[in-house]
């Protein structure tokens, strides 16, 4: 019998059907199959809320979070802690309990550090951890996985996501504890001890932000003090509410996913083989499992005004329980919702980590970790298998999360063996050393890099990251480049978000920098019969050298050079110098306002006009090519994404790389359910664009970015899109799918 259908039968025969709904953890499926079927809303005294069980009906409450609040998703800590903790530990406590603006306000400074491509760079470090705790007990042929493993190993992971010692990750998830009350199984202590461990806890977090403000490293830490640089709102006590939940969640629902998986997948050994042919197996069957029994039952939200839902009139003031786990099981939305098939399409996503606003922040994370450990078992423990029938599992008590106790499995006991694993701290470019600071204009120096190696040199147009002794990073355009060093120019920004003025106050000769590889997004098209660069302020920079790559082809070339103050225009008089009759410098201070329209007076039909500088300018010179059908002739680096409100939803065509299909996205639909339909399995979580899991490469066309993950680089690059929220600007994408 297959053993997604035999937990049922267990549960009916132990429990038979007049047992009370939602009390039983061997029952809940059936109990929330059973509402379902009802078409009823039904209280539940575990939930504290009217039961949701349909998946329409969970779509439209996690998709409308003005009307379903999550204000009541977290409780507070009870007398007489709540005193003790009160100004000291966030009440919150988590960004699951908090309605709009505060919401999107502080995730905005932490979803951008969860992108799926980003996280793998901390892939080594996990399957080094994941072997050494097998080290601690492969000869013993025997363990409890879920304290052994699954428990200590997720606290390793994201304590050190997070910015804190790994080592001492035992003591965090004892502090954390606090929160989790009666339904702790694992932390011995009473809630005086625990909630001293707790604050001990934010007091060390709390020094950590401190250090950190100073000293980034690769870390969510230093992560949110760079959001903070670029100009987020936040204090330093919204930043402190950031992390401990983070923690808790992170390695209790963890712990909990994979010792239901193992229990699924070692009940059926062909399962387990299937699972395990390598990472991609690994990840469809993961994404089943978790839709098949998730570590989170549901949550609660409160209904703020009066509302239809499905058949069911809601009055303010109700409490509901959208219950993830019947939504995932709906036969409606996933055939034979009950047996386990790593076949299934995802065309339908499962709620195994929610959806929208409050979709889990760590979902990728997740999914990268649980699918270590199969490898690292699998790899570890060849013939792993239970040591108690599948029937007798143990459930924790029936709650928002659901767990199992415990996992005892046995294997034949292995020697003891220390991988060595390649750990390397993710590197974020070569380090360069200041050889030069010298004052180009007003407000502008210019800094010579030297690396001592010899690097190939960077084509006209390109920029490259350049992380500062603080932290910071931020992108420039080389001005010029040898076999050893690099030239670039910083504009001393008064409202700028901390790299320049670091740069002008703080950096010496002698510094050392990390400068990541050459990106180029702005390069000269070939064959072009004249060339028209147009320069405003600080976007001369990348045109020094493609004048220099045109003077060496022998492409005629102009330079049209705007600025507020000559004094303040870096290189003028070095351009002016050099090329007297090509240079054409306009000071507005003393001449007023150039117009845009006339450079299209005297420009051949074969003509480009490549221009950077500040917005204002570009949209001038937007606006203008368009109503002179010239739009194609012009090439913009800008210095960040235009901000604007995002365009009507039109229809697209898309391309799938693969195969060549051609697929046509409605204005009513999204590039992930349309691709998805056809086949392209593309994982999603929030289908909000904030989480990052459904991003694609994107081969041709323009993106319109619409999601909250990108960066300013990435969004200027159009390389990925986010599918579920972001489309085209034009009338084609070609995905890498």
């Amino acid at each position: 019998m297959n053993p997604a259908h035999l937990s049922h039968v267990v549960a009916e025969n132990a429990h038979g059907a007049s047992g009370c709904p939602f009390m039983s953890p061997d029952r809940i499926f059936t109990d929330l199959a059973a509402a379902r079927v009802s078409g009823e809303l039904p209280w539940s005294e575990v939930f504290e809320g009217k039961v949701v069980t349909r998946y329409e009906d969970i779509v439209r409450i996690l998709h409308d979070p003005d009307t379903f609040s999550s204000s009541i998703t977290v409780g507070q800590a009870p007398e007489p802690w709540l005193s003790r903790i009160k100004d000291h530990v966030p009440l919150r406590g988590t960004l699951l309990g908090l309605d709009n603006p505060d919401h999107d306000r502080l995730r905005s400074a932490v979803n951008t550090f969860f992108v799926p491509r980003r996280l793998t760079r901390f892939a080594p470090w996990i399957e080094e951890q994941a072997n050494l705790l097998i080290d601690g007990f492969v000869e013993a042929g025997q363990t409890e996985i879920k304290t052994a493993f699954g428990l200590p190993l997720a606290l390793r992971v994201i304590s050190k996501i997070v910015g804190l010692d790994p080592e001492r990750a035992e003591w965090y998830g004892r502090a954390l504890s606090f929160f989790q009350g009666p339904r702790d199984l694992y932390h011995p202590g009473t809630p005086d001890e625990k909630v001293e461990d707790l604050l001990e806890l934010h007091r060390l977090i709390n020094d950590v932000m401190a250090e950190r403000r100073d000293d980034r490293r690769d870390d969510l830490i230093s992560h949110v003090w760079n959001e903070r640089d670029a100009g987020l709102q936040m204090t330093d006590f919204e930043m402190l509410s950031l992390f401990p939940g983070l923690m808790l969640a992170g390695h209790e629902t963890s712990s909990n996913l994979i010792c239901m998986a193992l229990s699924h997948l070692l009940a059926d050994r062909a399962l387990w083989e299937r699972a395990q042919r390598d990472d991609q197996s690994r990840a469809r069957a993961l994404e089943e499992l978790i839709r098949y029994e998730s570590a989170i039952t549901g949550m609660n939200r409160l209904v703020t005004e009066d509302v239809v839902l499905g058949e069911h009139t809601l009055v303010a003031g109700d409490r509901l329980f959208v219950a993830y786990a019947a939504g995932s099981r709906d036969p409606d939305h996933f055939p034979d919702p009950d047996v386990i098939d790593f076949d299934r399409p995802v065309e339908n996503p499962h709620f195994g980590f929610g959806q929208g606003i409050h979709a889990c922040l760590g979902a990728p994370l997740a999914r990268l970790l649980l699918n270590i450990e199969l490898k690292v078992l699998h790899e570890r423990l060849p013939d792993i298998a239970t040591t108690e029938p599948y029937e007798q599992r143990r459930y924790t008590a029936v709650s928002e999360g659901r767990g199992m106790v415990g996992l005892p499995l046995r294997w034949t006991p292995q020697p003891a063996r220390l991988l060595t694993v390649d750990v390397t701290e993710p590197v974020t470019g070569t380090t360069f050393t200041v050889r030069g600071i010298s004052l180009v204009a007003e407000e502008v120096v210019e800094l010579i890099l030297y690396s001592g190696s010899h690097a190939a040199a960077p084509d006209p147009g390109a920029h490259v990251d350049v992380t500062f002794p603080n932290g910071i990073t931020r992108q420039y355009s080389v001005i010029e480049s040898d076999k050893d060093s690099i030239r670039i120019a910083v504009l001393h920004e008064q409202q700028g978000r901390g790299a320049s003025r670091y740069v002008h106050e703080r950096l010496r000769v002698g510094d050392s920098v990390q400068v990541g590889a050459a990106r180029n997004h702005f390069k000269l098209r070939p064959g072009s019969r004249f060339n028209l660069f147009v320069a405003g302020g600080i976007g001369i920079t990348p045109l020094i050298p493609m004048i220099k790559a045109s003077e060496i082809t022998g492409t005629p070339w102009r330079l049209l050079y705007l600025g507020s103050d000559v004094r303040r225009m870096a290189y003028a008089d070095e351009l002016k110098s050099d090329y007297p009759t090509n240079v054409y410098l306009w000071d507005s201070a003393t001449r007023g306002r150039f117009d845009i329209d006339t450079i299209w007076e005297r420009m051949p039909a074969d003509a480009a006009v490549y221009a950077c500088g500040p917005e204002r300018l570009l949209t001038a010179l937007e606006a203008s090519a368009i109503e002179r059908g010239r739009l194609d002739d012009l090439v913009l680096e800008r210095f960040a994404p235009r901000d604007e409100e995002h365009a009507p939803n039109t229809p697209f065509e898309v391309e799938l790389a693969s195969t060549g299909e051609v697929l046509q996205v409605p204005e009513d639909r999204s590039v992930l359910d349309v691709i998805n339909e056809a086949g392209a399995g593309i994982l999603s979580t929030c289908r909000e664009g904030t989480c990052g899991t459904c991003e694609v490469r994107v081969l041709a066309g323009i993106p319109e970015h619409r999601d909250s993950v990108l960066d300013r680089r990435e969004r200027l690059a159009n390389e990925t899109m986010m599918t579920c929220v972001s489309r085209c600007q034009g009338k084609r994408l070609v995905l890498d799918v």
